[in-house]
């Protein structure tokens, strides 16, 4: 019994030390006092065990009758109607529950000074996860987020910055009064908050992970808005790329908007590829930079980034697009062995590719009258019977029969003293054997 007694007591001292903490504006009037303390034990045993409804009547009371009682009311307010949002499946109510989320945000800054620039950031978190599928909140989101920026400059929370460019791209969507100019406001505004942040971050050896993470989702959105044309970026990005070759993340931003707005023929655009290219090796980037060299006619450099396409990717269908382009690129230039060499080798990569490789081939072989000594027609005409064989791998009929046609005549082989089917040997760039064989009689 004597234990149960001092038990309560020890009760009442620890709760009545609490209510005497410094943070609490209990009334004064004695009467008062303890009328505010029995709503605030309602309250707050309600909260602790979890019934977050029952403890929202005595809360209520506490906000609009004591708002200056204690910041903790604020704080357990907003977890409290914060859940009541996730668990409401009414669109009315649940909208509801966001705004009251917001009206505790706005009275807690009201009440308690230096709360809100310690805590606006968190506010305008809230406000987006709550509120940014309502269309009639957009313009409410934006204004939120560019008060947060106001008041918390270079400190604002990295996930703020990436919702006010979402925001930002809602507005479009939802076709508000969003210009251009706006849009590239709240983009440098936020990538400057967040190239301080890095170097802020970068200075203490702490990561910046985050933030580089959001530089890039604000890129990809601002990309996909297209409102970045080509003036833009040679007027604003190119002059600093210039100034600064190597910033391999400038670049690509450079090679991202370039590519969505289709200035991809300018030379800075090149540069720019190229030095993304050596920061971040891929498949893409390589075939873009070789088609583009090739264009030009500068075939060394088309043929290093097609090679370089071939290394960075499994995918056969891929390697063998690369090795077709050194093919067919070889071929213009009347390099007939290396044309052959990557033709074979894109067939080895991609079976599937084999017509028309063994066809450029055959055609080689046939087009190849600096080969012929002029001495021996079996000798000379040997090299469409070559080329008669890739014809047949690659399955062309038309084009076997042109080779056909130019085989030794049964003449020839006679006069020269010679029989079908005995080997002859090509030389010249060739260098291959084949079996004779005499020109079908018509």
């Amino acid at each position: 019994m004597k234990l149960k007694v001092l038990y309560t007591v020890v009760l009442i001292l620890l709760a009545t030390s609490a209510f005497a903490q410094n943070g609490w504006n209990w009334p004064e009037d004695p009467a008062e006092k303890k009328e505010v303390q029995s709503t605030y034990t309602l309250y707050n045993d309600s909260y602790r065990a979890g019934n977050f409804e029952e403890a929202k009547v005595p809360l209520e009371k506490l906000l609009t009758e004591y708002p200056k009682l204690n910041e903790s009311i604020y704080i357990n307010g907003r977890t409290i109607h914060k859940e009541a949002w996730k668990n409401e499946k009414d669109a009315a109510k649940k909208a509801a529950a966001a705004e009251k989320v917001m009206g505790i945000w706005e009275a807690r800054f009201s009440n308690y000074s230096g709360a809100e620039s310690k805590n606006i950031d968190r506010m305008a978190i809230d406000a987006f996860s709550m509120m940014y599928k309502d269309a009639s909140k957009t313009q409410y989101l934006l204004d939120l987020f560019e008060k947060t920026i106001s008041v918390r400059g270079d400190k604002t929370n990295y996930a703020v910055l990436k919702y006010d460019m979402t925001a930002a791209k809602l507005a479009i969507s939802r076709n508000l009064d969003m210009s251009s100019e706006k849009i590239l406001e709240i983009y440098n505004r936020n990538m400057t908050i967040l190239d301080a942040q890095i170097t802020s971050l970068s200075g203490q050896n702490k990561s910046t992970a985050k933030q580089e993470s959001t530089k890039e989702d604000i890129d990809k959105i601002l990309a996909e808005l297209g409102v970045i044309d080509c003036n833009f970026i040679v007027e604003k990005l190119v002059p600093e790329f210039r100034d600064n070759p190597d910033d391999a993340e400038l670049a690509k931003k450079i090679f991202s908007f370039a590519f969505e707005g289709g200035c991809t023929d300018a030379d800075w655009f090149a540069d720019a590829a190229i030095k993304m290219f050596e920061n971040e090796p891929n498949y893409g980037v390589a075939y873009l930079l070789a088609t583009r060299f090739l264009k030009e006619k500068d075939y060394l450099k088309s043929k290093e980034y097609f090679l370089k396409a071939v290394e960075l990717t499994d995918d056969n269908t891929d390697q063998a697009k690369a090795l077709k382009q050194i093919a067919s690129s070889a071929r213009s230039q009347n390099d007939k062995p290396q044309a052959r060499e990557y033709a074979l080798k894109t067939i080895e990569a991609e079976p599937s590719t084999a017509p028309d490789m063994y066809t450029m081939i055959g055609e080689l072989y046939l087009g190849s009258s600096e080969c012929d000594k002029k001495v021996s027609k079996i000798d000379d005409r040997a090299r469409f019977i070559a080329a008669y064989d890739m014809f047949v791998k690659a399955g062309n009929r038309s084009r076997m029969k042109v080779a056909r046609e130019n085989f030794p005549a049964f003449s020839d082989i006679f006069s020269a003293n010679r029989e079908e089917g005995e080997k002859v040997t090509i030389g010249c760039w060739i260098q291959t054997t084949v079996s004779l064989q005499r020109r079908p009689e018509n």
